[in-house]
């Protein structure tokens, strides 16, 4: 729900592509969990303490193959490495491959990886890693959440230690994007062999893993070692404090270095002469999913009925204090459709809706259970009750059941609800939005909840080909069609905020919701 690519902002990302996170993952670890790579500080910076995040949710699991969750992939971001990454104008950049090339055909993707480069366990980092990591990806047994993204990939061969070949079944628009997502960050080959990633962290990462204390916080520490340089921060210490409003007390007080936060009546309460606020856009988005494989949501005109009846400024208004924008399926900023375009009605429309709930069969309409992650995101609760109080008006009636990440994680993936609240992560590329879900066999068919041979068909066809024309006319029949079909109501993209305190600089605020830039944050000094 952020399966989110790296390194990346919304600014002049055309056909460029960036991260998904979901806001959903896998099941928990265990707690007190610690690196496999042991310490490795002392890189110069904050020497009087850690620098302190502080967030309302933990991580949830280790393994970045698997990983969704915003705060999971925020975390991994800084411990592990990937093949490329995108700059902050969404351009693909070196990571641990420094050159690529693809063959005249498409069908050929060769990469050569960077020398020198070590594990935080002393391991080399060498193409048998990434040849290891990529088939452990393939494999079903991983659950790995970004698999179906390598469905086109026919062999991987490595010539030798620092060269990479995909041989591909046809062209593949979307994977050299791909290959800067965190779910596809570079393990150890012999952690893979031992079955040790789910519980051991070991990557080339800026930072290494030092404790896992869960539902408390996360420790890392600088990798002086590091192939890009070493963190300034020595230490960072990712803490849980379930409250906005505390993570704000927080930062007047001078006890935490950084909040993130996402409820903008929090933000409206900042007093910037003693406490920065930064915010972004974000291509991440609100939805309503609807589960079409059971219940009265099987029936299309009952899953029209909703998303006619539902009022998205209202949301909007309600849980963002109108800051928030209504938005259609495809938040890629380089593709601009109209966010309501294919569906049978203009919403707001009760009329609408109650026509079409006749149509279903349900003209008193249904019991819905949904099913809301609560202390991921601050608005989630709030989104909820708006929607449920406005589809009441139509009979259909929305038991809520709020979940702690971990609970809803593993609700979500198996799809067992009839309805849930979610954010998802988005993407400059809606092949990289959409693929995982609703293509045959992708990696998340099952919180999709619906299975189409048109979007199946549009997705593929759009990541086959390079002519921008041709994708943004593919792309412009997806979204009408995902509206048509409704099986998600789209509700709105919203903003993410950031307290910083007064002294700390360097820090930057991504759309993608990644925190890279602290391994350039520093404290005082100019």
């Amino acid at each position: 729900m952020r399966t989110t690519s790296r390194r990346a902002t919304v600014a002049g990302l055309a056909l460029m592509l960036a991260t998904s996170l979901a806001a959903a993952a896998c099941s928990p670890a265990g707690s007190g969990m610690t690196g496999d790579g042991g310490g490795g500080g002392g890189a110069p910076g904050k020497d009087d303490g850690p620098f302190i995040v502080a967030r309302t949710a933990d991580i949830d699991l280790v393994d970045p193959a698997r990983a969704t969750a915003f705060p999971t992939v925020q975390t991994l971001d800084l411990v592990y490495d990937t093949l490329l990454e995108t700059d902050d104008d969404g351009e693909l950049e070196p990571g641990l491959a420094t050159e690529w090339t693809v063959g005249d055909d498409g069908r050929t993707v060769t990469l050569t990886l960077r020398n020198g480069v070590e594990f935080h366990n002393g391991e080399t980092f060498t193409a048998a890693d990434a040849k290891a990591t990529l088939e452990r990806i393939l494999d079903e047994e991983t659950g790995s959440v970004v698999a179906s993204y390598f469905g086109n990939v026919d062999t991987i061969e490595t010539p030798d230690d620092q060269t990479l070949v995909l041989t591909l079944r046809r062209p593949d628009t979307a994977l050299l994007n791909v290959l800067t997502y965190v779910g596809t960050s570079m393990l150890d080959q012999q952690d893979i062999e031992a079955g040790k990633v789910q519980r051991a962290v070991n990557g080339t990462g800026a930072y290494r893993w030092t404790e896992w204390e869960q539902g408390q916080k996360v420790t890392l520490t600088a990798n002086r070692d590091y192939w890009d340089g070493a963190p300034t921060l020595p230490t960072v210490e990712l803490r849980v404090i379930p409250d906005e409003s505390s993570i704000l007390s927080g930062m007047v007080a001078g006890s935490l270095d950084l909040g993130l936060v996402s409820d903008p009546s929090v933000a409206k309460q900042v007093d910037e002469e003693k406490v920065q606020l930064l915010s972004t856009d974000t291509l991440a988005y609100h939805v309503l999913q609807l589960n079409g494989r059971r219940g009265p949501l099987r029936n299309l005109a009952a899953r029209q009925a909703i998303a006619c009846a539902l009022d998205r400024d209202e949301v909007i208004d309600t849980a963002y204090f109108g800051t928030g924008e209504a938005t259609g399926p495809i938040t890629s900023p380089a593709y601009e459709f109209d966010a309501l375009q294919g569906l049978p009605c203009d919403p707001p429309d009760l009329d609408a809706a109650r026509s079409l709930l006749e149509k279903a069969g349900h003209p008193d309409g249904f019991t819905l259970d949904t099913i809301v992650m609560v202390g991921n995101y601050a608005t989630a609760s709030t989104i909820a009750q708006s929607v449920q109080a406005q589809l009441a008006k139509i009979g259909v009636r929305l038991k809520l059941q709020q979940q702690q990440s971990s609970v809803y994680v593993k609700a979500w993936l198996a799809a067992d609800y009839d309805a849930a609240v979610a954010k998802n992560g988005g993407s400059t590329d809606p092949y990289l939005m959409y693929g995982r879900y609703f293509e045959k066999n992708g990696s998340l068919a099952g919180p999709a909840g619906l299975a189409d041979e048109q979007l199946d068909q549009l997705l593929r066809d759009a990541n086959a080909t390079t002519d921008p024309a041709e994708r943004e006319l593919l792309f412009g029949e997806l979204q009408q069609e995902m509206l048509r079909l409704s099986p998600w109501v789209w509700i709105a993209s919203d903003q993410s905020y950031y307290l910083v305190g007064k002294d700390v600089k360097g820090f930057k605020a991504l759309p993608t919701d990644s925190l890279e830039y602290l391994t350039q944050t520093r404290v005082g000094g100019s």
